[in-house]
């Protein structure tokens, strides 16, 4: 099978997922919100049919940054949908498998251009993850000084 026809098939299936279905304003879903509903079975499902195209993709060429990209997109899908009923509600509105089609697409047309803006946003993923951790490592270090602080105030 060739290369748009593989992507043709990938993009029916996105769009089956995430953006099939028109609700009022012309607000768009799919089954991937209705599935997310199901206990357990629903983001099983939702997850396996991500995660497939990602393979896909990685077998239509697309690099580790933009794979890892697309990962992101689902980690952060599958992160809040956590949360109860909010999480359920963001599936109808983040659509990571329309956001992968179009990494794929960007893909296609100009890999090393992709490639460049996936690792971009990775390494500023990457640099608010590890503030974030050193931004609480050094609060419980505070935290804890303090406490010791105010015990030694308090038992003297």
């Amino acid at each position: 099978m060739e290369v748009n026809q593989k992507l043709q098939r990938l993009k029916k299936l996105s769009v089956l997922m995430d953006s099939q279905f028109a609700g009022p304003f012309g607000f768009k879903f799919g089954l991937d919100g209705l599935l997310g509903f199901i206990p357990l079975v629903g983001d099983f499902v939702t997850s396996f049919i991500s995660l497939y195209i990602v393979l896909q993709a990685a077998l239509l060429g697309c690099g580790p940054s933009v794979i890892l990209r697309m990962g992101l997109n689902i980690l952060i899908e599958n992160l809040i949908d956590v949360l109860p009923v909010f999480g359920n509600f963001f599936d109808f509105f983040w659509k990571a498998n329309n956001k992968n089609i179009l990494l794929l697409e960007q893909h296609l047309l100009n890999p090393s251009r992709t490639s460049v803006n996936s690792r971009l946003i990775l390494g500023l993923v990457a640099f608010v993850v590890l503030a974030i951790l050193i931004g609480s490592l050094a609060l419980t270090i505070y935290l804890f000084k303090s406490l010791f602080y105010w015990l030694a105030l308090f038992f003297s």
